[in-house]
């Protein structure tokens, strides 16, 4: 007789009982092995594994000069302290660091020190190693051994520590078994020395001095087109070029535009792991650099127009005008996607600013643009008036550095307006004689005009974006206030009078300062990412937006100025300028024994409120011809505008056509590479943590069913044994 399976009526027999014991069996290996993985556990760390580190090293966050042990640090990318001394003890390094540093300024990328922007190279003390040679991080060393630091400064924050090791010789033979010889110093410093097992690096960038010039040509010939190897020789000026150390964090900068990221992370990503140096006398490091938890990754990007005009500037600074970058386009897909940009930069004979003042531009109009998202509209203003120290700007507003740009162009707005009424001037003597009364005093403020702007869908294109200056009468007028009289002892006849001579010969040169002079360069950036947050503001009314939660939050600290300025600080400067008759112009001149007295005192910046104009049809085609393909090339390339002058500079979204190799990796879904990591050890785990992310929930699912599915029909089994 057949005995009935009272437990798995439904297992059948008992070929079918193997095989759902089988399945079960897998599926509950892969639901267990799904929520290690979709959880982000790894397997225990062996007892030679380095211990796990804190997000920040025990030195500080990484990119920032530290002081510890009495010494001056600077700490690079990866957490590795480097420390200061002012005199090199490498007799190369001597020589060389004057030579090269010179060929930077020559070139116009050397270090500024009122705007802190550029390279430069500094002397490293080798003596005392804090972290020993070795490599560390994808491929990098600590290198705190090396006898120079090359540093890229962009405004005022350090964006990366590349180490430079010199050497050179004293011979002037070229003969093959010298050339052996410096070849092989070289290679041995790079861990590329053939001969060696394991060849130990102890250098990303060697710098070769030569003893003279044909012989650092044929040294150079070794090396061409390597950018981690530079051959100089001094006395002759030959130099083969400034290396590639700071281009990659030059793109990896410009990647981050236009994306918001918690105020809690650290200051720039930082992420290495652990790699022995392959020469057991030396250590690696025994830590690494990873990211706050909920901070995230970067999205994978290639490199955008933006990122590759930067790094070809970082190279030679001429022919573009980075001091003029200007957002001129975004777009939002939606959630789940980067933001697209273009920026517009005038081509010029020599170039100004260089790179790393394009990327401190670019910077500025991306962390505006946040700012003006954050914010209320209601706070968008600054107010300098010697009475009013109190009502100087928003809190919030004031501790961006969005608010300092306002503020220093309120101040600017009153200096450049002092200088054109100067009665020593051939102006500002028309003006003076031209006036009635024995007062004036004209309150004018900087205010949008309505931007001309291009809109389709999810793109914002922004054609002109001019900016106005009101005097006082009109300012109050379109808001409904009439405010009271800056002259009151004086008939309503005259002021307008006066007003009407300010408006025909002054007010003009005003505007036409702010909406063009290098020093209101800086305002026009941030207006046009206010013109593209108040854009973006309507675009998230209308559908669900990347950043759309963002809106009036309030949060700023992610934004915040790195600069040590308060809102005071240029309030007490106006008010030294204004006390020491900078542009608070007095011209007292006697008629008929009384002295008439005419004064211009203050004003102030207020972009609460943006309006557009939308030109559409064969008005917009015949106007900008060009703009579409200009935007569309430049999220790959830079693109050049011959017909104006221009080059365009965008970035956000993958460059779909930027190598076979990088596409296969896509295609693959291998982003280890693009993300700077080893191959396997992407945030998360790569791909196979993406799929875990959803497959072990779903995993779960089906084996609860299966429980249930179990239970369910063991409870029926029962019941029919018990009839």
């Amino acid at each position: 007789m057949h005995r009935r399976n009272m437990i798995c009526p439904w297992a059948g027999r008992p070929g079918r009982r193997r095989h759902w014991a089988a399945l079960f069996l897998v599926v509950a290996t892969a639901v267990a092995a799904l929520l290690g993985v979709g959880s982000g556990m790894a397997p225990a760390a062996g007892t030679d594994d380095p211990p796990t580190p804190p997000v920040y090293t025990k030195w500080g966050p990484p990119l920032t000069k530290a002081h510890f042990d009495e010494h001056d640090f600077f700490i690079d990318a990866n957490g590795v302290p480097h420390q200061l001394t002012e005199n090199g003890d490498n007799g190369y390094a001597v020589a060389a660091r004057p030579f090269i540093i010179e060929q930077l300024e020559k070139s116009g990328l050397g270090y500024d020190s009122e705007t802190k922007t550029g390279f430069t190279y500094v002397f490293q003390f080798d003596t005392e190693d804090y972290v020993k040679k070795g490599v560390i991080a994808n491929g990098a060393t600590a290198g705190t051994t090396a006898d120079l630091l090359k540093l890229a400064w962009s405004n005022g924050q350090l964006l990366s520590v590349d180490v430079v090791d010199v050497t050179g010789t004293g011979k002037s033979e070229t003969t093959p078994t010298d050339l052996k010889h410096f070849t092989s110093t070289v290679n041995n410093k790079l861990g590329r020395n053939p001969n060696v097992s394991k060849p130990s690096k102890q250098a990303d960038n060697v710098l070769f001095v030569a003893d003279n010039r044909a012989q650092a040509k044929v040294i150079a010939k070794l090396y061409e087109g390597d950018p981690h190897v530079r051959i100089i020789h001094v006395d002759s000026g030959y130099d083969t070029g400034e290396f590639e150390a700071g281009n990659a964090a030059l793109k990896q900068a410009a990647g981050h535009l236009f994306t918001a990221r918690p105020s809690d992370c650290p200051p720039e990503p930082a992420r290495s792991t652990q790699r022995s140096s392959g020469d057991p006398g030396m250590q690696h490091a025994a830590f690494t650099v990873r990211r706050a938890a909920g901070c995230g990754e970067p999205s994978p990007q290639k490199a955008g127009g933006l990122a590759q005009g930067l790094a070809a500037g970082a190279r030679d600074a001429g022919g573009i005008d980075f001091t003029r970058l200007e957002l001129r386009y975004l777009a939002d897909p939606g959630p789940g996607h980067n933001l697209r940009y273009s920026f517009r930069a005038p081509v010029t004979s020599s170039g100004k600013g260089g790179a790393l003042t394009g990327l401190a531009d670019a910077r500025m109009a991306s962390d505006s643009f946040f700012t003006w998202l954050q914010l209320k509209p209601s706070t968008f203003w600054v107010n300098l008036n010697p009475d009013e120290p109190d009502r100087i700007i928003d809190s919030r507003l004031g501790r961006t550095d969005t608010g300092r740009v306002l503020l220093d162009a309120d101040l600017m707005l009153k200096k450049t307006t002092g200088k054109l009424i100067h009665p020593d001037t051939k102006l500002g003597a028309k003006y003076w004689r031209s006036l009635s009364g024995e007062c004036t005093s004209f309150r004018t403020w900087i205010v949008p005009e309505p931007a001309t702007v291009h809109t389709r869908g999810d793109e914002l294109h922004i054609l002109k974006a001019p900016l106005d200056v009101q005097m006082e009468t009109q300012y109050r007028e379109q808001r409904g206030d009439s405010g009271a009289a800056s002259c009151p002892q004086q008939s309503a006849r005259v002021q307008e009078h006066n007003e009407s001579v300010f408006r025909r010969l002054i007010l003009p040169r005003v505007v036409e300062a702010v909406n063009s002079a290098p020093e209101y360069a800086d305002l026009r950036r941030v207006y046009l990412s206010r013109v593209a947050a108040e854009w973006y503001r309507e675009l998230s009314l209308r559908k669900s937006t990347t950043y759309g939660k963002m809106i009036d939050a309030g949060d700023i600290d992610a934004y915040a100025t790195r600069e040590k300025w308060k809102p005071r600080d240029t309030f007490d400067a106006y008010v030294r300028s204004y006390t020491k008759h900078e542009f608070e112009v007095t011209h007292r001149t006697r008629k008929d024994d009384r002295v008439y007295t005419r004064t211009y005192i203050y004003g102030g910046v207020d972009f609460t409120d943006v309006r557009f104009n939308s030109p559409h049809g064969e008005r917009m085609k015949a106007a900008w011809p060009a703009l579409a393909r200009n935007v569309g090339q430049s999220l790959e390339e830079p693109a050049r505008d011959r017909a104006n002058g221009q080059i365009w500079f965008g970035g956000g979204v993958p460059a779909e056509n930027s190598g076979k190799e990088e596409q296969g990796r896509e295609q693959r879904g291998d982003t280890s590479e693009a993300l700077g990591l080893p191959a396997g050890e992407e945030d998360g785990g790569g791909l196979t943590a993406g799929v875990g992310r959803w497959l072990g929930p779903a995993g779960l699912a089906l084996f609860g069913v299966m429980v249930l599915r179990f239970l369910v029909l063991r409870r029926r089994a029962r019941r029919r044994a018990g009839r």
